[in-house]
């Protein structure tokens, strides 16, 4: 999924540009959407652990899809500020979600190359939001639906990487391949 990095940019100019919040109300703002982020990282981790990491992913990319939706209608009917903060807390948590799960499944089936795979991970969670980033600015500072149009667009991405790579994953679980990940877990 894409980092995070250009829905917090854009958070800062939409929160206090076009809502008016103060920087210690923003702050406020901030923290709480990090404590979501924090609490749902740990919570995802612990369900794909528990649960499965597929399940968790869809779970994630659920929840980060229906924070994106709201701040594409923010950006279409002007809604208060009470439905922007929602929905950035929504988005944050969702994508905090789907950090543990996607992680495992990318490493999973590179236990010699983990180090490389990882940071080939990061480089594209890091690279895609480099490039997401200048377009949430492009309607101004005060616009609301350039971050809706990116965020439901690096959904969109998410879901269809999404149901690429389960479909891979799954006719190679069929012919014999790796476990479902995830269920065969010591508790």
């Amino acid at each position: 999924m894409i980092r995070d990095s250009f829905w917090r940019r854009g958070k800062t100019y939409i929160l206090q540009g076009a809502y008016g919040l103060s920087p210690q109300a923003y702050s406020l703002a901030f923290g709480a959407n990090s404590a979501g982020f924090m609490v749902f990282g740990y919570i995802g981790g612990r369900t794909a652990e528990r649960w499965s990491e597929r399940g968790a992913l869809g779970v994630g990319i659920a929840m980060a899809a229906t924070g994106s939706l709201g701040l594409l209608a923010t950006g279409l009917w002007n809604l208060p500020l009470p439905v922007v903060l929602a929905s950035l807390f929504v988005l944050a948590s969702g994508v905090a979600f789907t950090a543990p799960p996607t992680t495992s499944l990318a490493l999973a089936d590179y236990p010699e190359l983990a180090g490389t795979a990882s940071s080939a991970l990061g480089c594209a969670r890091f690279g895609l939001g480099g490039v997401a980033a200048p377009l949430v600015g492009l309607g101004g500072a005060r616009a609301v639906l350039p971050l809706g149009i990116v965020t439901i667009a690096s959904i969109a991405l998410a879901v269809a990487a999404h149901a690429v790579l389960v479909k891979q994953s799954r006719q190679g679980d069929l012919a014999g391949g790796r476990p479902e990940h995830g269920r065969a877990r010591h508790r």
